[in-house]
């Protein structure tokens, strides 16, 4: 490891943004000078983010920053970093529990993909929970798991939300990303609960994985088409359980 982050540390001026969100999570001993060297791009990607859904339905200036900033994921630390300057904290600590407690239940289960098929993947699952009212004043509680990849039964998003293909493994599609399936069932489940007014409260969410760029436009979209919800967000490589 002190090879490594001497050899980091004297190539500093040739790391690319995905090389610097890795060694920022991965060389503790680098990770302050990485992030340091990372955060003009993530600063570039924020400020470059559209401000309507109108922008992100036609996606073309997003795309174009996506090839400039040619990273697929900004690493834990960066997207803590960047989750800050859209205003998404993180959730508590009981959200936190209750999330790992059911993400614990699902690991448990057969995994039928690979059971079935002999599939092997990553498994991502990402779980949420929401407190809203309505303006009738009417409360609506509400939680949802949802895995990576195909399943049967997709549900076709909403019509404001879309995902992007990344710019390093752009054939992934990022439609079958957990926290896309994630916003996708909730975001449909708000906005029937949306259509006599503005809804108020929190939603928060917990991924077992740090999300690509396309998943954190996904919550950038989520936070305009709800903009009086309180989005929080936990990364849970950042809270490993046994």
């Amino acid at each position: 490891m002190e090879a490594l982050s001497s050899e980091v540390m004297r190539r500093l001026e040739e790391l690319d943004p995905q090389a610097l969100a890795n060694l920022s999570d991965s060389v503790p001993s680098c990770a302050e000078e990485c992030l340091k060297r990372l955060r003009p791009t993530i600063d570039l990607f924020v400020a470059g983010m559209p401000t309507t859904l109108d922008e992100w339905r036609r996606g073309v200036a997003f795309s174009d920053l996506l090839q400039q900033i040619f990273a697929d994921n900004f690493g834990a630390a960066g997207t803590t970093l960047l989750f800050s300057r859209l205003g998404i904290p993180e959730a508590p600590t009981s959200f936190i529990l209750r999330a790992q407690h059911r993400i614990r239940q699902v690991m448990s289960e057969a995994d039928l993909r690979k059971d079935t098929f002999g599939l092997a993947h990553k498994r991502v699952l990402c779980f949420a929970e929401w407190d809203v009212v309505t303006s009738g004043g009417e409360p609506l509680r509400g939680t949802l798991l949802q895995e990576n990849g195909i399943r049967v039964g997709h549900l076709e998003p909403p019509a404001w939300l879309r995902s992007f293909p990344t710019p390093i493994n752009y054939m992934i599609g990022r439609d079958l990303c957990g926290e896309f399936q994630l916003i996708t069932g909730a975001g449909l489940i708000l906005d029937e609960a949306m259509r006599g007014g503005d809804l108020q409260g929190t939603i928060s969410v917990f991924s077992s994985a740090t999300p690509c760029v396309s998943c954190i436009s996904v919550f950038r979209q989520f936070q305009l088409r709800f903009p009086h919800l309180q989005l929080s967000f936990v990364n849970g490589e950042q809270h490993l359980t046994g």
